[in-house]
């Protein structure tokens, strides 16, 4: 039972990573056309990079410890 739980917790893991990344990646693109292309303020642009990059490398994270655990 303890094993049937933990493979569980193992694939809610790698999803979440994956959708970490894929948000992540939405998020560097939309704030490279927005703010890059339209409102041309570097520091909002900056702003958004930084906070797209880490969410990418959390859901990053979570991905590669969730297929150790496999």
């Amino acid at each position: 039972m303890g094993s049937g739980a933990f493979r569980y917790s193992g694939a809610v893991t790698y999803v979440l990573g994956r959708i970490l990344e894929v948000a992540a990646m939405l998020t560097l693109g939309v704030a490279l056309l927005v703010y890059g292309f339209g409102e041309e303020n570097m520091n909002a642009e900056l702003g958004w990079l930084l906070a797209g990059s880490v969410l990418f490398l959390i859901g990053y994270v979570l991905e590669r410890r969730s297929a150790k655990g496999s």
